[in-house]
C-alpha cells in the first residue's frame, strides 16, 4: 500500500496505485494522462474561490481515481483486519522487533508482508503511523515489525487498511468505468449509445432497492444489481465475479456515489456564488430597472456584472472564513448518516401480511384497483398495461420548476425520457420476485414518477392484489386487461 498518509481530526488513508491491467483505460502510462473524477457542471460554474473550496476538500477527503482516500468519517468498509497491541500470552517471551497483538478479524487471512497502519497510540501521526508487518507468528497472536518503537499495549492497528476499497476500484475500472465513468457521473465513453443512459451515481439515488421511499439503497440492493444484472438495460449480470470481488466493488460503488452527493450539496449551498445566479440577479434588476422606467419612474440605474460578482466575491470570502468548515462537515456527517439508516433492518420494507393467495379473484381485485382513480396506474402504463397511458403524450414540466422537458413524456430525475414499464414483457427491471414487485409498489421507484402506494394509499393486502395482477399480465389468454369471466369483479365492473 504506497503513499498512505494519515491526518487528523477525522482520519484520511490514501492510497496511490496505478493497475497496468487498466492503464489503457485509466491512463496511467506517460504517453495518456491519468484519470480524474469529473467535476459538476456546478461545481464549475461557482465563482473560482468557491469551486477551489469544494475541489480541496473532496481532494482531500476522497483523494482521486490513483491515489484514492478511506476517509473514515464515511460508513465505507474500506477493509483490512483490526487489532490491538496486547500483553504477550503467559510462558510466550517476545524477540526483538515483535508485538503481541489481539485481533478483532480472521487470524488465518493475516500475510506477510503487509502494513500495519497505526490508529492511536504515539504512531497514529503522519508517515510514521505505517509500519512493513514482516512476519506472522503463534496464529497471529504476534507479529514481527519493521520498526517497533513508541508503540504500546493498547494501541490500535489495522493490517492492509483499504484493500478492499482498492480491489473495488480495479474491479470498476476494469468492468464498469465504461459505462459509469470514472466519477460514477454515468458518462463513461460508452454511455451515449445506450438507452436507458447508465446510472449517474452522484445523486446518491438508487432505483431499485428493498428500503422505504425516503432511504438510500442497502449494500445488498447494489450487490443483487451487480450479480444480476438490470433486465431489459445494458446493465449485465456479473455472476463470474468473485465475491470478494463483488462486495469490494459494491464498497466502491457506495464510496463514489457519497463523493458524488456530497460535491452536489456543497454546490447547493454555495449556488448563490454561482456564475448563473449573478447573471439571473443581474438580468431581474435589469427588469425591474426598465419596468420602473416603463412606469414614469426614475429609478437608481443598473449595477454592472463584475459589480455585482465582486460583491459577490466578498460575501463568498466570509463564508468560506467563517462557515464552510462547519457547513460541510455537518453536510458529512448528515450523509454519513443516510447511508448507516439505509443498513438499519427498520429501513427495510417487509410486508405486514403474507402474499395474498394468486387467485382469480385476487387478480380481478388488484386489476380494479390498477384501474381505479384511487392509484391511476392506467395514466402511465396503459389500461392494458402495455406501457401507453395518457401521461407518455404530455409535455411534463421539470421538478421545482415552470419550465417544460424539451419531449413528450415521463422523465427520471437525471433528465432522461423514461418510458413507463409495458407490464405484459415480463421484464423486472428491480427483480421478478413477488416482494420485489412489492416493494416497487409499497415505496415506488426511487428518482422516476412512479410514486409510493404503501401504508396510505393501499393496505398491504391490495398491494398484494396488485402484484399478483401485474404478474399475471405477460400470460393473460383473455381480452387484454379484462377480469376473469364469471368473477365477482368482473361482474361489479360491467
Amino acid at each position: 500500500m504506497d503513499n498512505m498518509t494519515t491526518t487528523a481530526p477525522t482520519r484520511r488513508i490514501a492510497a496511490g496505485l496505478c493497475l497496468g491491467l487498466t492503464a489503457i483505460l485509466i491512463g496511467c502510462s506517460a504517453e495518456n494522462p491519468a484519470a480524474q473524477f469529473s467535476w459538476r457542471e456546478s461545481t464549475l460554474d461557482l465563482l473560482p474561490e468557491g469551486r477551489r473550496a469544494i475541489q480541496k476538500s473532496l481532494v482531500e477527503d476522497f483523494g482521486t481515481p490513483n491515489a484514492l482516500v478511506a476517509w473514515e468519517r464515511m460508513p465505507v468498509e474500506y477493509g483490512g483486519i483490526k487489532g490491538t497491541v496486547s500483553a504477550p500470552p503467559e510462558g510466550t517471551e517476545l524477540a526483538a522487533g515483535q508485538i503481541a497483538v489481539t485481533l478483532d478479524g480472521p487470524a488465518d487471512q493475516l500475510k506477510a508482508p503487509a502494513e500495519v497502519q497505526f490508529r492511536s497510540g504515539r504512531r497514529a501521526a503522519g508517515a510514521q503511523s505505517r509500519v512493513p508487518l514482516e512476519e506472522v507468528f503463534a496464529d497471529g497472536h504476534v507479529l514481527a515489525l519493521a520498526d517497533t518503537k513508541d508503540i504500546a499495549e493498547g494501541d490500535a492497528f489495522t493490517v492492509g487498511f483499504g484493500e478492499q476499497l482498492q480491489l473495488g476500484r480495479m474491479v470498476y475500472m476494469k468492468n464498469c468505468l465504461h459505462c459509469h465513468g470514472v466519477a460514477g457521473d454515468g458518462a463513461g465513453p460508452t454511455a451515449r449509445y445506450l438507452n436507458p443512459r447508465p446510472r449517474d451515481y452522484r445523486l446518491g439515488v438508487f432505483k431499485f432497492t428493498e428500503t422505504m421511499a425516503t432511504e438510500r439503497a442497502t449494500r445488498n440492493d447494489l450487490w443483487r444489481v451487480v450479480k444480476y444484472g438490470i433486465p431489459g438495460t445494458y446493465m449485465p449480470s456479473f455472476l463470474l465475479l468473485k465475491d470478494e470481488e463483488t462486495h469490494a466493488v459494491v464498497e466502491y460503488v457506495r464510496w463514489l456515489a457519497m463523493r458524488g452527493e456530497l460535491e452536489k450539496r456543497m454546490g447547493d449551498e454555495l449556488v448563490d456564488y454561482s456564475q448563473d445566479s449573478i447573471k439571473d440577479e443581474f438580468q431581474k434588476a435589469k427588469n425591474s430597472y426598465e419596468a420602473a422606467l416603463a412606469g414614469g419612474e426614475k429609478p437608481d440605474s443598473v449595477p454592472s456584472l463584475a459589480k455585482l460578482a465582486a460583491e459577490a466575491r466578498k460575501d463568498l470570502a466570509t463564508y468560506l472564513e467563517e462557515d464552510y468548515a462547519d457547513t460541510f462537515d455537518s453536510t458529512a456527517d448528515f450523509i454519513a448518516e443516510n447511508w448507516e439508516r439505509a443498513e438499519d433492518p427498520a429501513s427495510i420494507i417487509l410486508p405486514a401480511v403474507a402474499r395474498v393467495a394468486d387467485t382469480p379473484e385476487s387478480r380481478a381485485n388488484g386489476r380494479l384497483l390498477y384501474l381505479s382513480d384511487k392509484t391511476k396506474c392506467y395514466t402511465c402504463h396503459g389500461t392494458t398495461g402495455r406501457g401507453n397511458g395518457g401521461a407518455v403524450n404530455d409535455f411534463w414540466p421539470k421538478p421545482g420548476s415552470t419550465e417544460k422537458y424539451a419531449e413528450r413524456g415521463l422523465h427520471d430525475m437525471w433528465g432522461h425520457v423514461l418510458p413507463p414499464r409495458n407490464l405484459r414483457s415480463g421484464q423486472y427491471r428491480g427483480g421478478r420476485r413477488p416482494v420485489d414487485v412489492y416493494r416497487r409498489i409499497y415505496a415506488g421507484i426511487k428518482g422516476t414518477p412512479m410514486p409510493a402506494f404503501g401504508g396510505t394509499v393501499l393496505k398491504d393486502e391490495e398491494i398484494w392484489d396488485v402484484v399478483n395482477f401485474v404478474m399475471s399480465l405477460p400470460y393473460e389468454d383473455g381480452a387484454p386487461g379484462s377480469a376473469p369471466a364469471g368473477s365477482q369483479v368482473a361482474a361489479q365492473a360491467n
